[in-house]
């Protein structure tokens, strides 16, 4: 199938109203449409269904997905969009809401002073951008896709949710096989004329906060030392912006069983929520005054049949046959995304609070982190 008649059967099935998801993996060529084939809603129970997931970032409710068996499945083996053309996103001017500045800018304080005077050590922030959009959803997520390769690009649609579209820097758990693998994600710079060891210390100090409470996490569901691969802090690139990132990995003890437990475990990372998580997680629905429904959740592929294919020099070929079905599972969290509805988009951005956060460089930051969405408008 051809780029053109992939898009146009993806914005027939948005037309339809039907639950289906487009999204292509990190660093792969092919972009994947689910359709669900059966009507109504589908919940996650125990993890060990297979299919497409889409969580939000409170906890109060079964995760939705598009089961793999009651779907129909549409593959572009490679996509590139010849018709896009990058358009350069202007630097914050005049034009900046100023109520909203303000609002951000009393929120970040009031979690300041939290920190100083509670057991809260961070806590992640956030605010919504509602801005017209000049284009369609279906074209939004092409510009994504051409703009951040090395993302987790996805266009979700659902009667319970409507249309989210997003382009995600950061894995929540990956599995092949028997082995694991998770991030931690913090800090937050631009690209542009910024050398790799100018990191400060509150940067610093966050992505630590974040590294060790995935690990710790992570101990208390029976790992341990040995068996957990811990990299050192790297500067990662994601679109525009440069993150602070260690790589976590371990082994999968029993499969489907464990997958949900890490994922329970895991989310709301210190990433998107802060740390104590439950003093954080309530500071967040205290003070924000908004509801993030699936902005900081998680989405992806759960215990999804991956067909490995051998090489055709193999002789064994029982052995080829055994080894060319897996079940594996690719969970991101929900960063970088927006709400489309009626030529309007909400652009949901947020950032991690400590005791040396300075309120108008969280603002800013906010502000480069919209441009990721924008860019794509």
């Amino acid at each position: 199938m051809n780029v053109s008649d992939f898009f146009q059967l993806l914005e027939q099935t948005l037309e339809e109203g039907k639950a289906m998801v487009s999204y292509r993996l990190p660093g792969k060529e092919s972009v994947q449409l689910l359709s669900q084939t059966r009507s109504g809603s589908f919940r996650i129970k125990d993890f060990a269904e297979s299919g497409f997931v889409f969580a939000p970032f409170k906890n109060n409710e079964n995760p939705l997905f598009i089961p793999e068996n009651d779907c129909e499945k549409t593959v572009l083996a490679f996509f590139e969009n010849d018709n896009y053309q990058l358009y350069t996103i202007a630097e914050p001017s005049e034009n900046i809401d100023q109520e909203a500045k303000s609002a951000h800018i009393n929120l970040v304080e009031q979690g300041i002073e939290a920190i100083q005077k509670t057991e809260l050590k961070k806590v992640v922030l956030s605010r919504k951008e509602l801005q017209k959009a000049s284009i369609s959803a279906s074209e939004i997520f092409q510009n994504l896709l051409s703009l951040y390769p090395n993302a987790f690009v996805y266009i979700w649609s659902h009667p319970e949710t409507g249309v989210w579209i997003g382009a995600t820097p950061e894995t929540l758990l990956k599995t092949e096989r028997t082995k694991f693998s998770t991030m931690a994600l913090a800090g937050t710079r631009k690209l542009q004329n910024f050398p790799e060891d100018d990191w400060t210390q509150k940067e610093i100090v966050e992505q630590q906060i974040v590294t060790d409470s995935i690990v710790f996490k992570l101990k208390e569901l029976g790992h341990t030392d040995e068996t957990l691969k811990v990299s050192e802090t790297y500067t990662s690139e994601a679109g525009s912006l440069l993150h602070l990132r260690t790589d976590i990995s371990g082994t999968v003890k029993n499969n489907t069983t464990e997958i949900g437990a890490i994922i329970k475990a895991l989310h709301p990372t210190p990433a998107i929520c802060g740390l104590p998580t439950k003093a954080a997680y309530k500071f967040i629905n205290d003070h924000e005054n908004y509801d993030r429904e699936f902005y900081t959740g998680y989405l992806g592929l759960l215990n999804m049949t991956t067909e490995i294919k051998r090489s055709s020099r193999t002789r064994n070929q029982e052995n080829q046959a055994y080894s060319s079905i897996r079940k594996d599972s690719s969970i991101f969290v929900n960063l970088r995304c927006l709400k489309f509805k009626d030529g309007e988009v909400e652009i949901y951005v947020g950032g991690g609070i400590t005791k040396d956060s300075d309120p108008t460089s969280e603002w800013e930051e906010t502000v480069n982190k919209t441009r990721t969405i924008k860019a794509a408008l």
